[in-house]
This record gives structure tokens, sequence and C-alpha cells, in this order.
């Protein structure tokens, strides 16, 4: 083997030098791309969910980007002209109020919407609209509940009052819950659970029927959900997207409507209570303290799922 055919095999200490210089560089641009933070998500939290007539409800937004030029919210769930509350533009910090205003609300300039004695009728839907310099306008919703200070959903609670109850403190992703209502009407016609406070077909997870003494669920909760004519209602394998208000509605033979409002939190597997002890989870056969109905009898679309 001559000299010539030894170089080729074996390379000189420039091109090992080349080599690695080349292997440092991608190194570091491989882990600059890995490490670097990701771009939070825009959230909106309600501060509080549930609150009475009379008090300030702060739409409080997390994570709002930088390169921001205009913030709009509005009623309801479509950004609607008729529907404006106020637009804030940040260049001029000026703030430009839309059919919706009641002089009550307030755009902050981190883009939270702070509302002042709110009533009944602020219940519900809210949206923001984010326009900004680099991309396209986004759009986050929002909503909160306003109950009378007579109904006492938290000092006023009379034993009559419907309530609801959660199978466990605290909710982890994959667990099976049980959500409990009590203090139903003594001669209901039925009930409904619905995803947030508004009673909207859309939003409907399950309903059920002492007439024909049958139930039926939303469709996206076939795989998900068995209810139970107590007006408690089994819920599978739930996930952070199944944060939220929930409501029952009851109605009696009487034609009067009573509902419950529940805020359920979903967090992430391995979060810690805190005293630092990770909470022990109960299965889905839990029993409640409160006396539940007797006989009561459980409706689904399927079998139980295992965990």
């Amino acid at each position: 083997m001559s000299t010539q055919d030894i170089d080729l095999i074996f390379p000189s200490n420039t091109e090992i030098s080349m080599f690695m210089d080349c292997f440092s560089s991608l190194l570091v641009s491989l882990l600059t791309s890995w490490l670097l933070p990701t771009t939070a998500q825009v959230t909106i939290e309600a501060v509080p969910p549930i609150a009475v007539e009379g008090e300030t409800v702060l739409l409080f937004v997390h994570n709002l980007p930088e390169n921001v030029q205009v913030l709009s919210w509005y009623t309801g769930l479509a950004a609607l002209k008729s529907c404006e509350i106020e637009r804030y533009v940040i260049a001029t910090k000026s703030h430009e109020v839309g059919p919706a205003y009641s002089s009550r609300e307030t755009i902050l300039r981190n883009g939270s919407l702070m509302i002042k004695s709110v009533n009944k009728k602020d219940s519900g839907y809210y949206t923001l609209k984010i326009l900004s310099t680099t991309s396209s306008s986004e759009i986050i919703h929002a909503e909160f509940f306003v109950h009378s200070p007579l109904l006492g959903y938290k000092t006023h609670r009379t034993p009559s009052q419907m309530t609801i109850e959660v199978s466990q403190s605290r909710v982890f992703e994959t667990d099976h819950i049980i959500l409990v209502g009590y203090n139903l009407p003594e001669k209901i016609l039925g009930f409904a659970w619905h995803k947030g406070v508004l009673p909207l077909d859309h939003f409907k997870i399950a309903s059920h029927s002492f007439i024909t003494n049958s139930s039926m669920l939303g469709s996206p909760y076939h795989q998900r959900i068995i209810t139970c004519d107590d007006g408690s209602m089994m819920f599978f394998n739930v996930t952070q997207k199944d944060s939220g208000l929930y409501t029952l509605r009851a109605i009696s033979v009487d034609l009067v409507t009573e509902w419950a409002i529940l805020d359920l939190r979903v967090n992430k597997p391995g979060s810690q209570a805190s005293n630092n002890q990770a909470p022990e989870s109960k299965p889905v056969t839990w029993t409640p303290k409160k006396q539940r109905r007797k006989g009561s009898k459980c409706y689904s679309l399927r079998r139980v799922p295992n965990k």
C-alpha cells in the first residue's frame, strides 16, 4: 500500500480539526433549538369564575405576546362588531368603546378585562381578539357565571338548594371521576348536564327524562360518560381540556328550573398538592358522604373503561 493510499484512509490533522469544528457548530445549533423556550399559549382566567352580583370580575390574560397591536373584547363567542365592548390600541394607548360597552368595563395594559358591579345578565362567554405585528388575529374565549346573593352559592346556601360535588379533592389527567348532584327536585321531570353556564344544545353533555326513563349523550362524550338517574355523571379519562365550569339543570313537574355549577380543574400527572403530598386518587366506585337517591340506575352507550 502506497503512502497516497494511507492518506486516503486516515484523514490529516487539518481534516480532523475541520470535522470537529463542524460537529461542534451542529451540536450547539441542535442544543439551542431544543432548549429555547417555546412560545406560551395565550389563555384567559376568570377571577372569580363564579361571582356574586355586585362583585368585580377580572378576565385575566396570561402570556400576552409582546408584539400586540390591538386588543378587542366582545360579548359572546364571536368577534362581531355589534358585540364589541372595547378596543385598546397599544401604540397610542387609546381606548375605543363599542356597542356592548356599559361603562363598567376597562381593558388593562396587560390585555385583561375588568368588569365592575357584575349582574346575572353578565354571565356567559367573552371573546378576546388579538391583532399582532407578526401574525394574523388570534381569538381566545373566556366565561364566568354570576348568581344572586339570595341564592347563596357560598355563604347563603340553603339545605334545599341543588349542589354538585366531585369524587376527589384533586383531579388528574386520565382519572375517572363522578360529578354528583344533590338536592334535585323531589318531583322531577328531567335534568341535563352542560359544559359551561349556558343551556345551549352544542354544549350539552347528557340529559335524562323521567317521562321516557331514558338518557341521551352528546356525541363528543359517547365514549367517556355514564349518567345516572339521581343526577350523577361518571366521567372517564379526563384531560386538562375538560377543565372549566359544568352546570347541572333540573326541571320539576311544576316547570320550575333549578341549577348548580361546578368549577372543575384537571391537573397534570405528577403535580403535587399544597402539602407536597400526592393526593390519593379515589376509584369510580366512590360513595359520597351524603345520601344518594336509593335504587338509582345508570345509563351509557358502552362499558365502563378500565384504567
